[in-house]
Formats: C-alpha cells, sequence, structure tokens
C-alpha cells in the first residue's frame, strides 16, 4: 500500500516532532470510525514503510491481525462503517 492509497481511504496523517519521538520525527495514518469507537485503524509509521517499501495497516492496539492490503482496508472500512450506521 501506499501513502496515497492511505490518503485516498480517508487515513488522517498525524505527525511527530523530533522533541516528542525523543530521537527522529516521523508520521503516521490512522482511521478513526468516531467517537467512543472500540475500533481503530493504525498505519506503520514513514520509517518503516520506507525500510520495507510499502506502508502497512493494523487494528489499533490488537497486532494480532496483522497488515492489510489496499483492498482489505478498504472493505474492512466499508462493512465497519456500515455496521456502524445501523446500530447507530
Amino acid at each position: 500500500m501506499t501513502e496515497k492509497d492511505l490518503i485516498s481511504l480517508g487515513f488522517e496523517r498525524t505527525d511527530v516532532s523530533k522533541e516528542e519521538a525523543g530521537d527522529e520525527a516521523f508520521h503516521y495514518y490512522d482511521y478513526d470510525f468516531g467517537n467512543n469507537s472500540v475500533v481503530s485503524l493504525i498505519s506503520c509509521d514513514n520509517h518503516q514503510a520506507e525500510r520495507d517499501g510499502y506502508w502497512t495497516v493494523e487494528i489499533f492496539e490488537d497486532d494480532e491481525f496483522g497488515s492489510f492490503s489496499k483492498i482489505d482496508v478498504h472493505q474492512f472500512i466499508k462493512a465497519v462503517e456500515k455496521l456502524r450506521k445501523k446500530v447507530g
């Protein structure tokens, strides 16, 4: 997945300064499903993406589910958004 893919899927960029990181500045992307959501998606940081040659996405605070392709992430977002709208 590319950085452009993350942006097109609706992920928002978060920048972490050198001072905050304690080493060197970096950025990552996340997708929040709304207030009080128990599910959020988070990307690897830009340094990891540069090393790997691609961006990966995981469920926030649950790396057991691994990384997803753009198609998987898109389908996951659509499914969660659909369920959220039906419940809410």
